[in-house]
C-alpha cells in the first residue's frame, strides 16, 4: 500500500476491484487500521453489501453513498463517501465524517439565523420609525387650532381613515376639555378619499364633542360625495352644515 502525500482536508484512499487498498492519505492512516490491506476490513458487512454495488460501476462519473465505517476510535462511525473510478480502475474514496458534515452544516444554519434575527430586528425598527411618521403625518392631517376663547377649528387634510381619526380625537379631546370651548368648526375642504370605517369614527368624535359642549358641531367645506355619505347617519341632532368658512366666521363675528 502506498502512502498517497496529499494535501486533503479529509481521508483519502484508493482501491482497487477487488478491494485492496492500494493507496492512502495520512488522514486515513490516523483515523482508520488499515494494516490489512482491504476495505472490508474497515466497513461493517451492510456496508460491504452497499460497496458492492459500486465495485463493478464503469465510466468516471463521482457517486455519492453512505457507509458505517470501523475507526481507530468508533466501532462504526458514518461517513459520506465520495467515490470515483479513474483510468487505472481504481476507485477514488474521499471519507466525509457524517457527524462532521452535520455540525457544519448545523453552523451555517444557526448563522443563516442569527443574520434572520439581525435582519428581522432591522425591519422591526424600520417598521416602528414608520408608524411614528404615519402617526405624526394623522397628527398634522387634524391640526386643533383655537380662534378665540369660544371658538375652535379643526381642519382635516387627506383620506380620513380610522387610524387619522383615532390620532385626531387624541389631542381633539384634551383640548376641548381643557378648554371652554362654545363653537368647534370642522373644516373638511381638504378631505380626500372617505373610507367607511373613518366616517364612523369621526361620526363617533363629533357626537363626543357635542355632548362635552353642550352645542352643534359645525361641518364646513363638505363635498357632495361626503354630504351623500353622512346623510346616511341622520346626524341633525349633533352637527349643523356650512357652506364656508369665511360665512361661518362672519356669523360670529357679528354675533
Amino acid at each position: 500500500m502506498q502512502d498517497l502525500d496529499l494535501p486533503l482536508p479529509l481521508p483519502y484512499l484508493r482501491v482497487d476491484r477487488e478491494g485492496k487498498i492500494t493507496g492512502s492519505s495520512a488522514l486515513a492512516q490516523e483515523r482508520f487500521d488499515l494494516s490489512k490491506g482491504h476495505i472490508n476490513s474497515i466497513i461493517d458487512e451492510e456496508s460491504i453489501k452497499k460497496l458492492s454495488q459500486f465495485r463493478w460501476v464503469s465510466g468516471l462519473d463521482s457517486v455519492k453513498f453512505e457507509l458505517n465505517m470501523k475507526t481507530k476510535d468508533r466501532a462504526l462511525a458514518l461517513f459520506d463517501v465520495h467515490l470515483q473510478w479513474d483510468l487505472d480502475d481504481h476507485a477514488n474514496m474521499i471519507l466525509l465524517p457524517k457527524d462532521s458534515a452535520n455540525e457544519k452544516l448545523t453552523q451555517k444554519l444557526m448563522a443563516i439565523q442569527h443574520r434572520l434575527a439581525e435582519t428581522d430586528f432591522e425591519l422591526l425598527e424600520k417598521k416602528e420609525e414608520l408608524e411614528q411618521v404615519l402617526r405624526r403625518l394623522d397628527e398634522l392631517s387634524g391640526p386643533f387650532i383655537p380662534l378665540s376663547g369660544e371658538l375652535c377649528m379643526i381642519p382635516l387634510f387627506g383620506d380620513i381613515t380610522a387610524d387619522k381619526i383615532n390620532t385626531i380625537s387624541e389631542s381633539c379631546l384634551q383640548s376641548v376639555f381643557k378648554g371652554n370651548y362654545e363653537i368647534i368648526l370642522f373644516d373638511l375642504t381638504a378631505v380626500g378619499e372617505v373610507r367607511t370605517d373613518g366616517v364612523e369614527k369621526f361620526i363617533q368624535l363629533v357626537k363626543t364633542l357635542s355632548f362635552m359642549t353642550g352645542n352643534v358641531i359645525k361641518l364646513i367645506g363638505i363635498k357632495p360625495d361626503l354630504a351623500k355619505v353622512l346623510n346616511h347617519y341622520h346626524l341633525e341632532q349633533w352637527v349643523e352644515f356650512n357652506h364656508s368658512l369665511e360665512q361661518e366666521l362672519r356669523v360670529y363675528l357679528n354675533h
